[in-house]
């Protein structure tokens, strides 16, 4: 322990992680898929705001449309002399469950669970798209499932109304060149496993870590990268002065966003890695900002910067929200929370973003299959971790991760995790298994599907990535 960091404060934080052993659950899954609005006939983003020009709501409005399906909406409280002013916008909507939150750029997501059954994820989505989809239809527009927004640049989308966000787009400009496609125009699947105690989760998380590569290429959906067709045209500089990549996109944007709070977290793939020394790399870095109460129970957001976390709350003990904003201000490939959140897939259709829960649950929740995994990926480093996404991105099937080919270990992946699953929930494995047969995954589906044949990059039809993606009748669930 250094004296930088206060003991009550690291202490605070691993009670908290330690909770996780206390859900109520070993083996619930959950899991957050965000989407884009789109306009269908324009083939453009819907912002936050209705269009000045046309007079077309905006995700607000289709929010507040919604609400009646909930429970309770959510309001951003307003901006205090800060970046903006202004009453309270609603920001999201709860209820048992699922709610429905926005991220920066407006991207609309769900979040579901933890349940222990993927049959109630299905039916927790198919309800939320049930009443969406029509009020969505009404306006002209639809959801998009993908990576990254194919209709604009990220410079060119507005953020909502949310003090957060303002503040981290600010924080991120000094630590890296891609937070801003990061906030404004991305999108992704997050799937939560539970752990049933320190050990558990430390293993689990290292083996993530480890596997996290070849799940993010897996999982790869964006064949739009800053209105440039990736895969053509490689290493053309993009908008945002990234070389447009030959795939995996988003794994390119977070490996340049923040190296403190992204890629993986200090120390995790070492034998002596603990909660406590995830606590302490956490209260180290930048706090980014503050929640602090003021007068009469109010409370106001302070921007922090680099000022670090320890600094930032010395002199005080830190409440149960002040960790739930510590932890949540880290953007790892995969996270502690009072469960490990993997966070490296792409925005999913929801047979695949089932598939994908399929892939973890039969994987992690098998003792046999973590076994097998901690055996062959324990002598795995961080530096081989960053060297297997390059491969894979450069040479997809036939990238060399850890000594085996993508292929392999994508072969051996689907097959373990079948045999971890339980009889009635196989079937949902079948969308990505059928990808991994054909050695194919959904960026090269929908890269081929925008390509009237030649491979030219002249010839990239943005319109049909919008017609073809989502169609779930194909996914066979």
């Amino acid at each position: 322990m250094t004296g930088s960091v206060e003991e009550q404060h690291v202490q605070a934080i691993v009670s908290y992680l330690e909770r996780g052993s206390d859900r109520g659950c070993s083996r619930c899954l959950g899991i957050e898929i965000e989407h884009f609005v789109v306009d269908v006939e324009a083939a453009r983003p819907v912002f936050y705001e209705d269009d000045p020009e046309t007079g077309k709501v905006g995700v607000a409005g289709i929010l507040a449309e919604l609400s009646s399906a909930y429970h309770k909406a959510v309001y951003n409280a307003p901006f205090k002399n800060q970046m903006a002013k202004g009453p309270a916008r609603i920001i999201g909507l709860e209820r048992p469950g699922a709610n429905v939150t926005l991220e920066p750029g407006a991207q609309l997501e769900i979040s579901m669970g933890p349940v222990l059954q993927l049959s109630s994820l299905e039916g927790l989505y198919t309800s939320f798209r049930a009443e969406l989809d029509p009020i969505l239809e009404s306006h002209g527009y639809r959801l998009l499932t993908l990576g990254y927004q194919p209709f604009a640049n990220a410079a060119d989308i507005p953020m909502i109304p949310k003090q957060r966000y303002h503040y981290m787009d600010r924080y991120f400009q000094g630590t890296g060149h891609h937070g801003i496609c990061m906030m404004r125009g991305s999108a992704s699947t997050q799937v939560s496993l539970d752990y049933a105690n320190e050990p558990d989760a430390l293993r689990k998380l290292r083996v993530a870590n480890a596997l996290g590569p070849i799940l993010a290429f897996l999982t790869d959906n964006s064949p739009v990268f800053e209105t440039l067709p990736v895969g053509i045209g490689h290493g053309r500089l993009t908008a945002s002065g990234l070389e447009l990549p030959s795939r995996m996109t988003r794994t390119r944007i977070w490996d340049d966003v923040d190296p403190t709070r992204c890629m993986l977290a200090p120390g995790s793939m070492s034998a002596n890695f603990s909660f406590r020394r995830y606590a302490e790399s956490l209260m180290r870095a930048g706090a980014v900002f503050s929640e602090l109460a003021e007068e009469f129970g109010e409370h106001a957001s302070v921007y922090q910067g680099t000022r670090s976390a320890a600094e930032t709350y010395a002199g005080r003990e830190l409440s149960r929200e002040d960790v739930e904003h510590i932890l949540s201000l880290f953007f790892f490939d995969n996270r502690f929370k009072t469960y490990i959140e993997i966070r490296l897939a792409d925005s999913l259709p929801i047979g695949y973003a089932l598939a994908f829960c399929a892939l973890l649950g039969g994987l992690f929740y098998s003792s046999d299959n973590l076994d097998w995994l901690d055996a062959r990926l324990e002598s795995v480093s961080a530096d081989a971790v960053a060297a297997a996404k390059r491969s894979l991105e450069a040479d997809a099937w036939d990238a060399d991760v850890y000594g085996r080919s993508a292929t392999e270990w994508l072969d051996a992946l689907m097959l373990r995790s079948d045999e971890g699953l339980d009889e009635g929930e196989r079937h949902y494995l079948k969308p990505l298994a059928d990808l991994v047969a054909r050695r194919s995954t959904l960026f090269d589906d929908l890269r081929s599907a925008a390509l009237d044949g030649s491979g030219g990059e002249e010839s990239f039809d943005l319109r049909l990535v919008l017609h073809t993606e989502g169609d779930d009748a194909d996914f066979g669930v």
